[in-house]
């Protein structure tokens, strides 16, 4: 039963996946009142860059970290290209956004399965003296380690590095089209393109909001957790324009994503394991059947706290006027 339980959960811990979340490029010498054309090319061309010059890292598989590094940077870049492309005179080609999520989608299940076996590691450490169920959870390692084998095997073709300097070349040049301004356009600042992203994504957190208030409307709590990372990259982006002021509010900001993150992630495995406990009943006394109800005890209490959190930041937010504060402080 947990051979079936393994192929459906899907985990990225915040422990993991915020908390140590690698830093971005600094691009020094960003203008903030230039044109944002000229700016979005630059950006994105280093960030690519960011993407490309983490290939060893991410294939050195001894060091797990390296993979969540390119991961980042892939996220990075994608979500400078969703922030800056309705400045741009056309999207990138439709090729070049296909293989960008394709590379995106290979990191993130070799990511998937790395922080799906540091989770159960430490709940097997939890289990302790519970021998079953330490066994059972041993089961779902070795699956979850073959499962990350053939990822990692998939990875490996992915980032041939002729694929990416190819992929290089392509975009670099795409870029050079979608930042030639037409002339019916009205010229943007970094600046001004700045407010309206991050006002835009600080709105769409805010609309979802509300989901808080059901704690079991899981997809609208996972778009809730969508919306904060979006914002937090959006942040990042234009981060050279507001300097140190919007430091509290991007911390925050984050705090809610990895707080809706845990949720996510705590519902996933609920569902699943609840699922073949559903289908396992027939043989209540064995090991499988006992090491799901276990973790399924253990995952519904992490989420208790994790929802617990973002209600009460939520809370404070409302009372402190936290969306009062940033939209004033971008605008100034």
């Amino acid at each position: 039963m947990l051979c079936a339980v393994s192929s459906n959960l899907h985990i990225i811990t915040a422990e993991v996946e915020i908390l140590i979340m690698a830093k971005a490029k600094e691009i020094i010498g960003l203008d903030c009142a230039a044109p944002v054309l000229e700016r979005a090319a630059e950006v994105l061309r280093v960030r690519l860059d960011e993407v490309a010059n983490l290939r060893d890292a991410a294939l050195d598989f001894s060091d797990i970290e390296g993979v969540h590094n390119m991961r980042v940077a892939t996220r990075r870049l994608r979500s400078a290209l969703r922030d800056y492309t309705p400045f741009m005179n056309q999207r990138l080609p439709k090729q070049l956004r296909k293989e960008l999520k394709q590379l995106a989608d290979a990191l993130g299940a070799v990511r998937d399965e790395d922080v799906a076996i540091v989770a159960l590691e430490a709940l097997q450490l939890e289990a302790d003296k519970i021998e079953h169920i330490k066994a059972g959870i041993g089961k779902l390692l070795k699956e979850r380690s073959e499962a990350r084998d053939a990822a990692r095997t998939n990875l490996t073709e992915a980032l041939a590095a002729h694929h990416l300097d190819d992929l290089r070349v392509r975009f670099s040049a795409a870029i050079d089209k979608m930042a030639t301004r037409k002339k019916s356009k009205r010229a943007v600042s970094f600046n001004e393109a700045g407010r309206e992203v991050v006002a835009d994504g600080l709105q769409d957190l805010l609309d979802l909001g509300a989901s808080l208030y059901e704690p079991f409307k899981t997809e609208e709590l996972h778009e809730m957790r969508i919306a904060a990372k979006r914002l937090r990259y959006a942040i990042e982006l234009f981060v050279a324009c507001w300097g140190t002021q919007i430091a509290p509010f991007a911390a925050e900001i984050a705090d809610m994503q990895s707080f809706l993150g845990e949720v996510h992630d705590s519902d996933i495995w609920i569902e699943s394991l609840g699922k073949r406990l559903r289908h396992g009943q027939q043989n209540t006394s064995g090991n499988d059947y006992q090491t799901a109800a276990w973790l399924l005890s253990e995952f519904v209490k992490k989420r208790t706290k994790e929802y617990r959190s973002a209600l009460k930041l939520w809370s404070e937010w409302e009372t402190n006027r936290f969306a009062e504060r940033m939209r004033a402080m971008i605008q100034a």
